[in-house]
């Protein structure tokens, strides 16, 4: 007999990709978080949505500034998705705690992480009310990536980290 896991939906749904989010105030000031609340949701036009809690820095600075970076780590960064998962950016620099640099994007202020094995650059397209959490659509305007990792599938290549819950990682494996 199956019973109700209506408070297990978060748990079922995972391991999902970790990614690190970069956005930037109106000011010039950088931030980046984790994330792995995002998936695609159109081919044409190209669109992506993030979930991201209301009372947090980077939903406040997607508001105000509507872009943001999708910045895709591998597991050499797990350190530094720990730290970006763990702390404000309204309060400390976390790419610099995490080691980690920033360089300029092509079509948004918002910047990309230099140590990504890719970037999706994206322009807010709608904004939804998602319980608890802000759901952002982004256009993609620009992707790039490193070639040592998107030849063939790059996830045998890049080794990504997979979000599997809480604290909780896992990878992928080459079969």
């Amino acid at each position: 007999m199956k019973k109700s896991v209506k408070s297990e939906i978060y748990r079922m749904l995972h391991p999902k990709l970790t990614l690190l989010i970069t956005s930037v105030s109106r000011s010039g000031r950088p931030n980046v978080m984790t994330c792995a609340w995002a998936t695609p949701v159109s081919e044409e036009p190209p669109l992506l949505l993030i979930c991201l809690g209301k009372g947090g820095y980077t939903s406040r600075l997607i508001k105000e500034t509507k872009e943001f970076a999708v910045n895709i780590p591998t597991v050499k960064l797990m350190k530094a998705i720990r730290i970006c998962g763990s702390k404000t950016g309204k309060d400390c620099d976390k790419a610099k705690l995490a080691g980690l640099s920033y360089e300029p994007a092509k079509k948004i202020k918002a910047p990309l992480i230099k140590e990504c094995a890719g970037h999706l650059e994206c322009r807010l397209f709608r904004e939804m009310d998602g319980g608890e959490c802000n759901i952002f659509i982004g256009k993609v305007l620009r992707a790039s990536a490193d070639r040592r990792y998107f030849k063939s599938i790059w996830l045998e290549s890049a080794k990504v980290p997979l979000h599997a819950g809480g604290e909780h990682f896992s990878y992928p494996v080459n079969l």
